[in-house]
């Protein structure tokens, strides 16, 4: 699957929780994909959000203590957190 099929299978309502986990499979082992890319995986939930989560902390350095309880899949929260290192960047 390229990237351009993963970006439309986890868009695609219609497709089967398989087929969206693969697609953010690709999504997540790819350096052309965007963050955004992996913050709409994380709208899918379960394996497929878990596995952008983990590209998402790698790609940004975001601190993960290991501890289950402080693993985010939530894509609001990646939300404030990229917009709050967005804002310190600029700063």
């Amino acid at each position: 699957m390229t990237l351009q099929e993963a970006r439309q299978v986890i868009d695609d309502r219609s497709a089967d929780m398989q087929r969206k986990l693969e697609a953010a499979a690709v999504i997540a082992d790819s350096r052309r994909a965007e963050l955004s890319d992996l913050i709409r995986c994380l709208h899918v939930g379960g394996l497929a959000a878990e596995t952008a989560a983990t590209a998402l902390y790698n790609r940004t350095g975001r601190p993960y203590s290991g501890l289950v309880s402080e693993f985010s899949i939530d894509p609001v929260e990646w939300g404030r957190y990229l917009t709050k290192q967005l804002e310190l960047a600029e700063k």
